[in-house]
């Protein structure tokens, strides 16, 4: 093989290393490939389906009749005239009556009871993804760290190497690649301490997300810019159709005003009806009988009309109480869709005007301290102005794609199971 081949093979192969090794963006659609992830894996949300499954099976439970009776009797008589003539057997069966709209009435409390299971569901399904997002970002935010520490270290070499070559200047005293030294060393123990953070974050997405702990993540960036700012309106506006614990508590209250209905119809009088058959041992059937049987609830009045008092305050009590859940969430929306638009605004400016000016002045200082008119403590001050601001950049864009999180569990989207 001659040199020539090698060579591109080598680039071949490094350049697909490279490639590799590059930081994944961790974009909206990423996020969305890590939520539905979590939530496949999540035990909550495992056990959230099985509640809705058994809340179906609720449904299919519900009762149209009630179970009849079956009777068996036996005569004893001193006279077995009597017994001849009357019959010693006897056979019956007894069947009630359903009471009208009971029925009705608990299978809609039931199906209420199944759609707040559903939204549970939903809330799970919201709840787990939204954990594993909040960690990959996280991770990403420790992976920038690690990558803007990385290129303050290699300028740091740059400069002390400039340092030991200002130093065989006789008028030079040298300290200055001491000093250097001294601050790589220092920045060194800190990449080492944010990859040892990343790993423990990296960790505990694995544990989220159902995977081993050894499993490993790739590298990943923030967007460069930030994204879109939801209005606060219109995620307030959204709360009572997107929220899963509006929802659900909707539901409760539903299941609530069935209660009334139950404990109205649950006072009327029941019915059975009954037939019984008599027959001798000896020589077989004597006659049957027909009956009709009622109950009389009135003797119980007050107490049933109390049931039903009873249900409508809580009926009352359950659609109230969604006005304050509804209300407490839109302060976190609120407070969310603010701390969004704050760090959209922070991210801007430190990606912009800041960084401009941090950027001209440690290029303006670093010139001069090569030329010996400016101390090296004037460019370390002015180097370390520029990492805070490209650092702090970082953290905006974290802190607003975090914020948009929150929102996205408070007011998701309503498709979102």
């Amino acid at each position: 093989m001659t040199l020539s081949k090698i060579i591109f093979s080598f680039c071949i192969l490094a350049g697909g290393f490279l490639h590799a090794a590059e930081p994944k963006l961790l974009d909206h659609n990423r996020l969305d490939t890590i939520r539905a992830e979590a939530a496949r894996h999540h035990p909550a949300v495992q056990a959230a389906v099985s509640r809705e499954k058994a809340a179906i099976e609720d449904i299919r439970a519900v009762r149209l009749w009630d179970d009849p009776t079956v009777g068996i009797g036996f005569m004893a008589a001193r006279r077995p005239q009597m017994r001849r003539e009357e019959g010693d057997l006897q056979l019956g069966i007894e069947v009630p009556f359903p009471k009208p709209g009971l029925y009705a009435a608990n299978l809609a409390k039931t199906e209420a009871l199944r759609r707040v299971e559903t939204e549970q569901a939903r809330a799970a399904d919201i709840s787990s993804g939204t954990e594993a997002t909040m960690l990959a970002i996280e991770l990403a935010l420790a992976d920038e760290i690690v990558r803007l520490s990385s290129g303050e270290f290699e300028w740091l070499r740059e400069m002390e190497t400039n340092a030991e070559q200002m130093a065989f200047d006789p008028s030079s005293t040298g300290i200055d690649s001491i000093r250097l030294a001294s601050e790589r060393v220092k920045l060194e123990e800190n990449i080492a301490s944010s990859k040892r953070t990343r790993e423990a974050l990296a960790g505990q997405l694995n544990v989220v997300m159902g995977k081993p702990l050894a499993y490993h993540w790739p590298s990943f960036r923030l967007p460069a810019s930030a994204p879109p700012v939801p209005a606060a309106a219109a995620e307030v506006a959204r709360i009572p159709f997107a929220n899963p614990k509006v929802r659900a508590m909707k539901e409760m209250a539903g299941a609530a005003h069935a209660e009334i209905r139950i404990a109205d119809r649950e006072r009327l009088p029941s019915f059975s009806a009954g037939i019984e058959t008599r027959g001798y041992s000896q020589d077989g059937y004597r006659g049957t009988t027909l009956g009709l049987k009622m109950s009389v609830p009135w003797f119980n009045r007050e107490n049933n009309q109390a049931k039903v008092d009873a249900a409508e305050l809580r009926s009352d009590a359950a659609f109230t109480d969604i006005e304050t859940v509804r209300r407490e969430i839109a302060a976190l929306v609120i407070a969310a869709a603010t701390d969004a638009a704050n760090a959209a605004a922070q991210a801007r400016a430190y990606g912009g005007e800041i960084r401009t000016k941090a950027t001209e002045a440690t290029e303006s200082v670093q010139a001069s301290w090569i030329t010996s008119k400016a101390p090296l403590t004037d460019l370390l001050e002015t180097r370390r102005l520029l990492f805070s601001v490209d650092l702090e950049q970082r953290r905006q864009i974290a802190m607003q794609l975090a914020a948009i999180e929150k929102l996205n569990l408070l007011v998701p989207s309503v498709s979102t199971k």
